[in-house]
This record gives C-alpha cells, sequence and structure tokens, in this order.
C-alpha cells in the first residue's frame, strides 16, 4: 500500500463498483460499497457482456477463481443475408459472457459471496482491506468537511439516514447514475430515435439448424432501419456445456421519440412506464405478441424463431448523454464506468471501460500515475468509444445514408478489421474507427450536419 490507509465510499455495487472495490482492497485499504438493490442474489436481465481487452486483463491480473472459466470463445464474426447467405466473415475471437457471471465472480472476490457461480473462493492474503457491501442504500447527498467527504446514506428498508466519512468517493452508480443528476444536473440523456429488444434462449431448446447457423460465431442481420445481433454465452449458473449454454441477441429497431409506440412498450405489465429500461418479465403480452409478428415478417427464420421462443424478453431504449466531469472535490471524489458516461450497447463496451477505469486507478493509487494524467486517459477512452458508438447507431437510424453510398460498408468493414486487430485499444484506433466511418463514406459536411440535426433534432 502507497501512503495513508484510506476509508473508500462506492457507490454502485454493479460490475464497475466491484472492480474498483477489488483493486481497492487488494491495496489494503477499507471499502464500503454501497447499493440500491436489497438482495445480493441479482440477475442483471441476463444480459450476454463481451469481455473485451481491458476486461481480460483485469481479470488476469485480480480474479482469484483462475480455474474457473467464465465465457464462451466465438472464434468469427459473420453477416448473414436474408437467405443466411454469408456475405461477410472473418476470424475475430471475442469471449462472450454475462453479467450473472462477472457480478458474482467479482463479488466473490470483493466480499467472498458464494453463489452456484463460485462455490470455491480462495482464502486472500492478509494485507488485504475490510470488504463491506451494504446493499439497499441510497446516497442521497455529499459534501466535504474537514478534507474528509461526507457521504449522506438511506436505508431503503426503514428509511433511517447515516452519514459515512470518507477519505476518497468513487461513483460508479451506472448509467442512470444517480450522483451524476446530483452534482452535474445539467446532463440529461436524449433519446436516440430506437429501442434494443433483448432476450435468451436455451441452446438446446433450438433445431440442429439453428444451432449449426449461429455455433461459436457472433451473427449480424441487417433489416431496413436496424439489425439483429446474436452469440452464445454461458447458461445456469455458468455452464459452458453445449446445450445448456444460451443463444443471446440485441434487436434494434426504430422508434420515434415521444411517439405512442414508443410509449406502450415502455409501459410493463403494471402500468408503469420506464424511461431507459423495461426489466425482464414485465413486458406486457401484447407488446411482445406483436414484436414477434415483427420477427416473422422481417427476419430470416433462425432469427425469428429464437424471438419466437423467448419468454422472458427485455427492453431498453437507447440514449445519449455528455461525457461526466471526471473529477470533483480535488480528487476525493472519481465518475468511473457508465456513471462517467454510458455508451451505445452496439461497441460492446461498457464493462471494457470499468475494467479500464479501475486499472488506471490502481495505478493512480500506487503512484505510478498523477490524478491529470488517471483523469485525461479516463475521458479520452470515453470519449473517443462514445463516438464510436454514435456511428454505429447511424447505421441503425440512418440506413437511407448509408445505402446511397456502398463503398461506405467496405470502408466500414475495413475500419472494424483494422479496430479488432489492435484490439481497439489505443485512443487512435478507437478515433479512426470513429472518425472514419464518416470520412470513408465522402460525405459532404452539410450532409454531416444533416444528419446530426435528424439525430439529435
Amino acid at each position: 500500500m502507497t501512503g495513508p490507509k484510506m476509508h473508500v465510499v462506492i457507490v454502485g455495487g454493479s460490475l464497475a463498483g466491484l472492480m474498483h472495490g477489488i483493486v481497492i482492497k487488494r491495496l489494503g485499504h477499507d471499502v464500503t460499497i454501497l447499493e440500491q438493490h436489497q438482495s445480493s442474489m441479482r440477475e442483471g436481465q441476463a444480459a450476454g457482456i463481451v469481455t473485451m481487452e481491458h476486461s481480460q486483463s483485469f481479470l488476469k491480473r485480480h480474479d482469484i477463481l483462475k480455474d474457473q472459466p467464465y465465457a464462451v470463445d466465438c472464434s468469427s464474426v459473420q453477416v448473414l443475408d436474408k437467405n443466411l447467405k454469408v456475405k461477410i466473415e472473418f476470424q475475430r475471437s471475442m469471449m462472450m459472457s454475462s453479467w450473472n457471471i462477472l457480478y458474482y465472480r467479482l463479488r466473490a472476490n470483493f466480499d467472498g459471496l458464494k453463489s452456484p457461480y463460485c462455490m470455491r473462493i480462495p482464502a486472500e492474503p492478509s494485507h488485504v482491506g475490510k470488504a463491506v457491501y451494504d446493499q439497499g442504500k441510497r446516497v442521497n447527498n455529499v459534501h466535504v468537511i474537514d478534507k474528509k467527504v461526507q457521504v449522506d446514506v438511506e436505508d431503503l428498508v426503514n428509511q433511517a439516514t447515516t452519514t459515512l466519512s470518507a477519505d476518497q468517493v468513487i461513483a460508479a452508480d451506472g448509467s442512470a447514475s444517480p450522483m451524476r443528476q446530483l452534482l452535474q444536473p445539467q446532463l440529461k440523456h436524449s433519446f436516440a430515435g430506437y429501442v434494443a429488444w433483448r432476450g435468451t434462449v436455451l441452446e438446446s431448446s433450438v433445431s440442429d439448424e439453428i444451432r449449426n447457423t449461429f455455433r461459436d460465431k457472433t451473427t449480424l442481420h441487417s433489416t431496413n432501419g436496424g439489425y439483429i445481433a446474436l452469440y452464445t454465452i454461458p447458461g445456469e449458473n455458468g455452464s459452458l456445456q453445449p446445450g445448456k449454454r444460451l443463444l443471446n441477441y440485441v434487436w434494434y429497431t426504430n422508434m420515434a421519440a415521444g411517439s405512442s409506440e414508443l410509449q406502450q412498450a415502455m409501459t410493463d405489465d403494471t402500468g408503469r412506464q420506464h424511461h431507459h429500461t423495461l426489466p425482464i418479465g414485465k413486458m406486457r403480452s401484447d407488446v411482445w405478441e406483436k414484436q414477434r409478428q415483427v420477427a416473422h415478417d422481417i427476419l430470416p427464420r433462425p432469427f425469428a424463431e429464437l424471438v419466437d421462443r423467448t419468454s422472458q424478453p427485455f427492453l431498453s431504449a437507447i440514449s445519449d448523454i455528455d461525457v461526466s466531469q471526471a473529477v470533483f472535490f480535488g480528487g476525493k471524489l472519481l465518475f468511473v464506468g457508465d456513471a462517467l458516461v454510458p455508451f451505445r450497447p452496439h461497441v460492446a463496451c461498457s464493462t471494457n471501460q470499468a475494467a479500464l477505469n479501475a486499472l488506471l486507478m490502481e495505478r493512480l493509487l500506487i503512484g505510478e500515475m498523477n490524478l491529470a494524467s488517471w483523469e485525461r486517459q479516463v475521458l479520452d477512452y470515453a470519449h473517443a468509444t462514445r463516438l464510436r458508438s454514435v456511428t454505429w447507431g447511424f447505421m441503425a437510424l440512418l440506413p437511407d445514408v448509408f445505402k446511397e453510398q456502398p463503398e461506405t460498408v467496405q470502408s466500414l468493414q475495413r475500419i472494424w478489421v483494422i479496430g479488432s486487430e489492435n484490439n481497439i485499444a489505443p485512443v487512435n484506433n478507437l478515433l479512426l474507427y470513429g472518425y472514419g466511418i464518416i470520412e470513408a463514406a465522402e460525405i459532404t459536411q452539410r450532409t454531416i450536419s444533416d444528419i446530426f440535426q435528424r439525430v439529435y433534432g
């Protein structure tokens, strides 16, 4: 441990909060994670997660469960046309996991939580700090007194309020981030004009034809005004056994802001309207039945069958928000992960950003970098990846622009491969990946302005 022992409070107990908690605890500091959910047993929408380079580096360095696999290796990417003919295919190994697996794995590392995902947890060395995962807690305010951050906490069970004193606070409370709303109320989400329908289907429940079509590959199919992406993830309790794994898909479709269609889709079976994500198990049957019919009308049969077999779909309204300020109170409060900025899910970089932020936090705390360098690197990644995620969204939102310029498709493929071969890690490659889409299309400045006007109003 470099410097005096600290008490660090982390607001938010999902993947970003846990990664930072593990790093800080292993350096000998005491960590308290405050999480609003009232139970440790969480299902996290059963969402698939791509464990990219920073996530893999984090697990290699900090995961004590190294003998327990956590991902399916999808060895290539393929793009299929409506007749299931392969239009594009290239080799690109991608490690596909799930929110459930990573959450329970990180909990095992942070505070030793046992679960069906992690039953054998090795002992940790004695020098680690104290780790507390305090659930059912909401942070209502933060302020500095005598060089300490005072964190006002509400117990969501009994409504009692307390104040914690911390040497350092990490805001890791997700894409909706109440901490961001508290400290940066001027930052607002803007709906991007489309939604993502999500679901999983047990591999053994589908036909051999479907399993063979999608086996261990990342598969894409574009439609008029959207596309669907599909890949295999571990199954119940992290099973990697073929047949027990899950086929996970994300299907993007356009919806107009303020439309009755969007309002109905985001209203759950109890009548409550959601702004960001309609949780698993809450979708109205009439909404899902309509979407099933759309699937049969526009998707190739294997994709449509997966949609039809989905029993627990959920839905996300895709939105954008400006990158948050990263540093507050002279460095005593830092924003990380989706609280810093959420990305559109096309680039699958949310967990990657959390891991990078945590690895940089380790370097900051041991004195390998200063606060200004930490801030610059986390913001470079945030800005570049946000740009890249928005350019992907153009393809879903504005297919007419790209249809009119067929050279764009080839340029997109080249840029994707360049980024993939370099693990899209360096900021320069990220900028190339984002700006290159616009530049390669040879779209005039006037057209770019029109695009942004159509997307952002």
